[in-house]
């Protein structure tokens, strides 16, 4: 069973990907956005919503069951320590509200329900980090009797990379908004002033979105060889 059970974050991380490169090729296509240094979270226009919305929406059941299953193997594991169960009750939670943040978006994208879009980002990317964080926590607790430290190493590599990429996505998020006068504009890549600072704040905010995503579904991967047993 455990076995079968490892293709679930393998799954959730192909899954996550083929959306967000579709919803590139299909912004490329119709000429939305410009194709060099896009925010990966484009794809609110018209019909394609509802197919990045759909690959969204099953991204978020899969990631929530990752997150059980991994919830369900800690619990399986820790039979002595009460931080450690409690530990991973509250990840579990966060799991479940990062989810339903993702949900939210594929739900509410973009400019379409703003505010309830970047409520949904929010729940995914910042309470993200606290999941990575409290599972970071959680396998430096179980080793060295279930995981080497080296997975530890990473997992708090990856973790510090994910909080310090979300604190600039923020700010240089908010900077670039202010400027570009309306959160619309601001993901909108044809209108930028590339002649001034507008674009360096662009293209940091951009690189910030590119990296988190990218360390958000290794930290996924990472649990490939733990859920295979």
């Amino acid at each position: 069973m455990r076995s079968a059970l490892c293709w679930l974050p393998i799954l959730f991380t192909m899954v996550t990907a083929i959306c967000f490169t579709l919803s590139f090729v299909f912004a490329v296509a119709r000429t939305d956005i410009n194709a060099f240094w896009p925010y990966i979270s484009t794809g609110d226009q018209e019909a394609r919503r509802c197919v990045i919305g759909q690959f969204l929406n099953v991204s978020a059941f899969l990631a929530m069951a990752t997150m059980y299953v991994r919830f369900k193997l800690v619990q399986a594991f820790n039979n002595y320590d009460r931080s450690l169960r409690v530990l991973n009750k509250v990840a579990l939670f966060m799991g479940a509200l990062s989810s339903l943040g993702l949900s939210l978006v594929a739900n509410f994208q973009g400019t379409s329900v703003v505010s309830v879009s970047l409520i949904g980002a929010f729940m995914v990317f910042g309470i993200g980090v606290v999941y990575c964080f409290l599972h970071t926590v959680i396998t430096r607790k179980m080793y060295p009797m279930y995981n080497g430290r080296s997975i530890w190493l990473i997992r708090l590599f990856i973790s510090v990379l994910v909080l310090f990429s979300f604190i600039l996505i923020v700010v240089f998020a908010i900077i670039a908004t202010a400027q570009a006068g309306s959160i619309a504009q601001n993901h909108d890549s044809k209108n930028w002033n590339t002649s001034g600072l507008e674009l360096g704040e662009q293209t940091a905010n951009i690189l910030s979105e590119m990296v988190l995503y990218i360390a958000f579904l290794s930290f996924s991967s990472l649990m490939f060889k733990i859920f295979g047993g």
